[in-house]
């Protein structure tokens, strides 16, 4: 397992600006409200969901037909609880 200290962190903020405004402002809301709460685990988990296009983070999130993925499951609901 990773471990994640402060610069890593600032480079995770960094992976959270995204192209598509309401995936900034759900993430703003996380980041704001969950993110520094988060495991080691979790954080990999995170980093591993902001590898994926934007589009599908947002179906993700938004829980979207055919859109499932267990890996990110736990926090997918965190972010969905942020909002």
């Amino acid at each position: 397992m990773q471990d994640f200290d402060d610069n890593a962190k600032r480079r995770i903020r960094w992976l959270t600006r995204r192209g598509l405004l309401e995936l900034d402002i759900i993430l703003g809301r996380f980041m704001t409200h969950a993110f520094d709460q988060l495991s080691n685990e979790e954080l990999a988990v995170f980093v591993a969901l902001m590898d994926l296009p934007d589009p599908e983070i947002l179906a993700l999130i938004n829980q979207s037909e055919g859109c499932t993925d267990s890996e990110f499951e736990p926090v997918l609901a965190k972010i969905r609880q942020a909002q």
